[in-house]
């Protein structure tokens, strides 16, 4: 149902364009909006139900000085004219005698929210928003159910939605229930605003798991070589603590990779494909460098590595991936590893997120990963864990989907290439204080053509 807005609207317009560049969710940093207009409302409770809150779903269209192209956001708000303590961080404005507050943080509105998504099996209850870095929202309901409300909203079924989708007509183990969604149209077309899934509130995720293993073997090395009497070979046990896990999530990632394939096709790839995918690199590059200025002086390197894709004639055929595929996006359950988050990178239209890619794409951001995670861990001399782990998940890939990584060194390479760059930019705009992290990486990919941390050829 539409929500008359009345007088209300020009004033919270007004709040809604000072609040939402501090979003962690606003995609365009550094590019304050000129102006937040609400074009859509939908109400999701009413005052009887929800103990006095009102809850409405706003579609926010939001326009820049620069005469840029506007952008979608949804930004689900509840109106009271009593406000709780407990709901006090979560205000946006107060508008004549209402607070306008986020309605993530409101369990009355999030199960009245619930209902939106079709999702017949999960009742409302006690909700908690996650509280990570993410570029939408998600809210624990009753320990057992994850709502995610999708913050920019562009036109096409959301690939978290549409894969979980195919994937769950498969049985894949490695993902989680999809329960429902909330779905409508913009400007004639498809969008997803919301969906609800199965949540696994004893899973650890991946990054946190290598972070603890890549801490443990520095640790034990350390001991190994200031205790008298220690075998050499303890260190050495350690620097491999992590590598089942490694090769279990390459496992994981091919069996995904599979169903993904045989539920939504695939295409070749062969020497258009390849020119096709420089000249995209090359644009990406050029993007990057303008945004960051460090990444100026590597940019002739990496441009000469893309173009040593000239002298390929084929690669794995393309096909629909995960997108975004790293450590964090993987959560070690009960059953095994669980891939998540299949909306793919913040920041590429969706157009793009939708299309098929090399799986090689969904290889090389984890083996930036385990890279990732060692540089985090702050310690010296891990290349050999990092090395030891992108072995092992090759190892892992290949067993399950025949196709070994490392037999397309310059495609790999050039993959891997083009994640690091990509990390420094979202870097650069989310947690500047980490933009030196990939952008070494950058730097010893490009100018030897691997890591000098551990020697690998990607």
């Amino acid at each position: 149902m539409t929500v008359d807005m009345g007088t209300l609207q020009l004033r919270l317009e007004r709040a809604l364009t000072a609040w939402v560049p501090w979003q962690r969710w606003y995609g365009s940093k550094g590019r304050p909006p000129h102006g937040a207009s609400i074009v859509g409302t939908t109400a999701f409770s009413d005052t009887l139900r929800t103990g006095g809150a009102r809850g409405v779903l706003l579609l926010l269209r939001v326009t820049f000085a620069d005469g840029g192209p506007p952008e979608y956001y949804q930004v689900p708000v509840g109106m009271r004219a009593v406000l709780a303590l407990e709901l006090e961080p979560y205000v946006i404005a107060g508008v004549d005698d209402l607070f306008v507050y986020e309605a993530v943080g409101d369990s009355a509105l999030v199960g009245a929210l619930l209902g939106l998504t079709g999702a017949r099996s999960v009742p409302p209850g006690t909700s908690r928003p996650l509280g990570v870095e993410q570029t939408h929202t998600s809210v624990v309901v009753d320990e057992r159910y994850l709502l995610k409300i999708f913050r920019r909203i562009s036109t096409g079924t959301n690939p978290d939605v549409e894969l979980l989708r195919a994937l769950g007509a498969t049985a894949n183990p490695h993902v989680t229930g999809l329960r429902g969604a909330v779905e409508g149209e913009l400007d004639g077309e498809p969008v997803t605003y919301a969906m609800v899934q199965d949540y696994l509130p004893e899973a650890t995720d991946g990054f946190t798991a290598a972070c603890a293993a890549v801490a443990a073997c520095a640790a034990a090395s350390t001991g190994a070589a200031t205790s008298t009497g220690t075998s050499a070979s303890t260190g050495a046990a350690h620097q491999g603590a992590f590598v089942p896990e490694a090769r279990a999530m390459g496992e994981a990632v091919a069996r995904v990779h599979a169903d993904l394939a045989r539920r939504l096709g695939t295409a070749p790839t062969g020497a258009a494909e390849l020119a096709a995918l420089r000249r995209d690199l090359a644009a990406d590059l050029d993007e990057a460098a303008r945004r960051v200025p460090a990444l100026r002086p590597l940019r002739p390197a990496v441009r000469a590595a893309y173009e040593r894709l000239a002298v390929l004639a084929s690669g794995p055929p393309a096909q629909r991936v995960h997108g975004d595929l790293h450590l964090g996006q993987l959560l070690r359950s009960s059953t095994g590893w669980i891939l998540v988050d299949f909306e793919g990178a913040p920041g590429v239209p969706l157009a793009e997120r939708r299309a098929r890619h090399s799986p090689l794409s969904d290889i090389a951001g984890m083996l930036r990963s385990f890279d990732y995670a060692a540089r985090c861990a702050g310690v010296p001399d891990t290349g050999r864990w990092t090395a030891r782990c992108a072995d092992a998940f090759c190892d892992g890939y290949a067993r399950v989907s025949g196709l070994d990584p490392r037999e397309h060194t310059l495609l790999l390479r050039a993959c891997v290439l083009a994640r690091a760059v990509h990390e420094v930019v979202y870097e650069h705009d989310h947690r500047p204080e980490r933009t030196s992290l990939p952008l070494a990486a950058v730097a010893e990919l490009a100018q030897h053509g691997h890591l000098n941390s551990g020697n690998q050829a990607w």
